[in-house]
């Protein structure tokens, strides 16, 4: 009767470890030469790729504003997989291409309340450096917004700070004491 359970739990050990092996050859086989088309990506990168202190990385797509509107980049980001931890990343990775003055501005911190809105603490070189128009502004704030809600999961708006305080405005064009959307959103009406 003995022999009859350890024949059981051997063969169950057995086709355990058989299904697991298969599950990781064929998924990391599928895995196998998928990569992105982003400038700063090598093409034989693998798509995950894990950091020995756990981070992991995760393709992101990144908003820039220009002169002709918002363009988006695909940019890889090393990161946890805590919402907090990506929103920071994204947005360190967003302030990097900032042109000009701004290229200036940090990121001094990111907070999320319990609606799920995303404060983002910027140093005040994003305000005393601002020179552009209100086109300009609007295209600054919606790429930021537009990172931050593309990139990070259950995020229902975004609220800028400066040196942790809210402000009025950036450039004097839109309102920054409200979430982006409905001072963003005062555009298209």
């Amino acid at each position: 009767m003995k022999s009859k359970y350890l024949i059981i739990a051997i063969l169950l050990v057995f086709f355990s470890g058989l299904s697991g092996w298969f599950v990781t050859k064929y998924y990391f086989l599928s895995m196998k030469g998928k990569t992105t088309q982003d400038s700063q990506t090598p093409k034989s990168e693998p798509l995950l790729d894990i950091k020995p202190d756990g981070r992991h990385s995760l393709v992101v797509k990144i908003f820039y504003p220009s002169s002709s509107g918002v363009h988006s980049v695909e940019k890889r980001i090393y990161t946890t997989s805590l919402s907090i931890n990506i929103t920071e990343e994204v947005l360190k990775e967003f302030l990097k291409e900032l042109k000009g003055q701004l290229s200036q501005v940090r990121l001094l911190g990111v907070y999320r309340d319990m609606d799920d809105i995303v404060y983002v603490d910027l140093s005040d070189e994003i305000r005393r450096q601002f020179s552009g128009d209100a086109e300009f502004e609007y295209n600054l704030l919606k790429s930021l917004l537009d990172t931050v809600l593309t990139n990070v999961p259950n995020v229902k708006d975004v609220k800028i700070l400066i040196e942790g305080k809210e402000i009025e405005s950036i450039g004097g064009h839109f309102l920054c004491l409200k979430p982006l959307k409905s001072s963003l959103a005062l555009k298209n009406e």
